[in-house]
C-alpha cells in the first residue's frame, strides 16, 4: 500500500469505524479504486528552465512545474507544484535563413513527479504555449513566425513590389523600413517560467488524492454575513471611459495593502502596466509592425465607482495580442482592519478590426471564469495567499456584452483572496546560465537579406496579400473570430462549469 501523504487526512469518522476501514484502504491501495483523469485533459505547466532554438540540443530534458491543480468534484488528483518532465525531441533553429525560413520545437512530457516523490507516467501532447506569437501544429510541433511576416515588413515588402520598376524608390523605401521598424527576431525563444498547456493522449491513472491546506476568509457565521454584505453592496460593473459604457464585471478581491498586491504579481511573473501615454502608444504600435514583445502594454481608461484603477497588471510573452490581465480599483470597505480592493479581469486572446467599433479591438475570452481560476492559482502558487474562497452573487447576469460588444459569460461568484506581505515568495525556476538565442551580428545581417529576398517574391507580393486581406474581411462578416487558445473551466466547490468552446482544464486551488 501506498504511503499516506503528509497533505492527505483521513476522516476520524473512517477510523473508528472498523467496517469503513476497507472502503478507504480500497481508495487509497487498490487499482480498482483509482480515480482516472480522462484523456483530453489538460494540464498548466510553468517552464524551469530556458528553451531556445537557436541553443537547446535535442534529447535535453524539458522540466516544468504544474501550477494548477487538476480536480474531479472536491478531490485533487494531482497538486500544485508537481514536477513535468520530457525531451525536447526536435529543435530546428532559422540559422543563416537559407534552408529554414521558421524555427521550430517539439517537446514530449512523458513524466508527473508528485510531491511525494513518486512519479506517474504519461501520455501528452502540447497544446498552447500561453500569450505566444508562435503557433502550435495538430501534431503538437511549436512552429515559429516568418521573420518578415510582422505587418510593418509585409506592407514595406507590398510598396516594394509595386514600385518594382524604380530601383532609387526602392531603395528609399528599404532604407525608411530599416531605419524605422527593426528586423524581428524570429528565433524561438522561451525563459523560465513560460507558461504552456498540456492535453493528455491517454487517460492517467491516480491512487491518491490531495487537500488543499488553504482556508477560508470567512470561518464563522458571523463573519460570512458580514463579507457578504460587503460583496453584496459593492459596484459589480465597470464603465468605459469616455462614453460610460457597461465594461468588464468585478469577478476578483483583494484583502491587504496595496504593495502586498503588488508583491504577490510580480512574484507570479506579472507586469504593472504602463501609462496609456502617446509614447506607450507608439510602442504599442511597434509591438504590433515589429511583432515583439510589449508585456508592460498600457490598457484602456475603464472606471469603478467613478474612480481610475489604483493598479493594472498584465502578464504576457511574445504576442502583444495575448495577454492576461487585470485593472485594481481601491474601495472604501475595509476588512478586519485591512484595505479591500476590488479587481476586473479578462484575458485577450487575439485582436481584430471590429466593424461596430470603427476600429482594432482586442478579442476576449467568453468565459470570464477563466481569468478568475488563473488569478487565484498563480497567486496561491507564490504562497503570498493566507486565505480565499468564492462568494456566489446571484444577481450577476450570466450573459452580458462589454464596451466592445463582446459576449462575456460568468457563474457570478467572485472570488475572495486575503494576501500576506508576500516578503518571501515561493520560487522554483531552476538557476542555470541563459542559453543564446541568435547568432551573431554577421549572421543576422545575412539572414535579413537572405529572408526579405525570398519573400518579397513569394509571401509579400500584392496578389497574395490582396487575397489574405479579402479571406479576412469575409471572415469578419462572416462573424467568424480567432480563438486559438482553449477556453479555461473552473471546477468550484464540487460543480463543473464547463463551456462550449473547450474541454475542461485546471481549476482553482479554493477549499472546498
Amino acid at each position: 500500500m501506498r504511503r499516506l501523504p503528509a497533505t492527505l487526512k483521513v476522516p476520524s469518522a473512517l477510523m473508528k469505524r472498523p467496517y469503513l476501514n476497507l472502503f478507504w484502504l480500497c481508495a487509497l491501495s487498490s487499482p480498482l479504486c483509482a480515480a482516472s483523469i480522462g484523456a483530453k485533459s489538460l494540464l498548466e505547466v510553468r517552464l524551469r528552465h530556458d528553451l531556445a532554438s537557436y541553443s537547446s540540443r535535442a534529447g535535453s530534458e524539458v522540466t516544468a512545474t504544474l501550477v494548477a491543480p487538476v480536480k474531479s468534484g472536491v478531490d485533487t488528483l494531482l497538486p500544485q507544484g508537481a514536477v513535468v518532465r520530457g525531451q525536447l525531441v526536435e529543435v530546428k533553429a532559422i540559422g543563416w535563413g537559407v534552408k529554414n525560413l521558421r524555427a521550430s520545437m517539439r517537446i514530449d512530457f512523458d513524466t508527473v513527479q508528485l510531491p511525494d516523490g513518486s512519479s506517474l507516467p504519461i501520455k501528452s501532447r502540447l497544446l498552447a504555449v500561453e500569450n505566444a506569437r508562435e503557433h502550435i501544429d495538430q501534431t503538437g510541433k511549436i512552429v515559429g513566425i516568418r521573420a518578415t511576416a510582422p505587418m510593418g515588413h509585409r506592407l514595406a515588402g507590398i510598396a516594394r513590389n509595386v514600385f518594382i520598376w524604380d530601383p532609387l524608390l526602392q531603395l528609399v523605401i528599404a532604407g525608411s523600413t530599416a531605419a524605422v521598424l527593426t528586423f524581428p527576431e524570429a528565433e524561438i525563444h522561451y525563459p523560465a517560467g513560460t507558461e504552456m498547456l498540456l492535453q493528455l493522449t491517454e487517460p492517467l491513472e491516480v491512487d491518491t488524492t490531495w487537500t488543499t491546506p488553504l482556508p477560508r476568509v470567512a470561518t464563522d457565521g458571523a463573519s460570512r454575513e458580514q463579507l457578504s454584505n460587503i460583496i453584496r453592496a459593492m459596484t459589480w460593473r465597470a464603465t468605459t471611459d469616455n462614453d460610460r459604457k457597461p465594461a468588464d464585471i468585478v469577478n476578483v478581491v483583494f484583502l491587504g495593502e496595496p504593495e502586498w498586491v503588488e508583491r504577490a504579481f510580480s512574484a507570479a511573473g506579472w507586469q504593472l502596466a504602463d501609462p496609456l501615454t502617446k509614447k506607450s502608444g507608439w510602442m504599442c504600435f511597434r509591438s504590433v509592425a515589429e511583432s515583439r514583445p510589449y508585456p508592460a502594454a498600457p490598457m484602456s481608461r475603464m472606471l469603478l465607482d467613478e474612480q481610475f484603477a489604483k493598479l493594472s497588471f498584465s502578464k504576457s510573452l511574445s504576442n502583444y495580442s495575448k495577454r492576461h490581465h487585470l485593472r485594481i480599483f481601491s474601495q472604501a470597505e475595509r476588512w478586519n482592519g485591512r484595505p479591500l480592493m476590488a479587481a476586473a479581469s479578462t484575458q485577450d486572446l487575439g485582436i481584430t478590426l471590429s466593424f461596430s467599433n470603427r476600429r482594432i479591438i482586442h478579442v476576449v475570452d467568453r468565459n470570464i471564469d477563466n481569468e478568475r481560476a488563473k488569478i487565484v492559482n498563480d497567486l496561491v502558487y507564490t504562497g503570498c495567499v493566507d486565505a480565499a474562497e468564492l462568494v456566489e452573487r446571484p444577481w450577476i447576469p450570466a450573459e452580458s456584452k462589454i464596451g466592445t460588444g463582446e459576449m462575456i459569460r460568468t457563474d457570478g461568484s467572485i472570488a475572495v483572496i486575503e494576501l500576506n506581505p508576500c516578503r518571501t515568495p515561493l520560487r522554483t525556476l531552476d538557476s542555470s546560465d541563459p542559453v543564446r538565442v541568435s547568432g551573431g551580428i554577421g549572421q543576422k545581417m545575412s539572414r535579413r537579406v537572405f529572408l526579405t529576398l525570398g519573400n518579397d517574391f513569394t509571401f509579400n507580393n500584392p496578389v497574395y496579400q490582396a487575397g489574405l486581406g479579402l479571406k479576412f474581411l469575409w471572415n469578419r462578416m462572416l462573424g467568424r473570430e480567432d480563438r486559438s487558445q482553449p477556453a479555461r473551466t473552473s471546477v468550484v466547490d464540487g460543480q463543473s462549469r464547463s463551456t462550449d468552446l473547450a474541454p475542461p482544464v485546471p481549476t482553482a486551488a479554493l477549499p472546498d
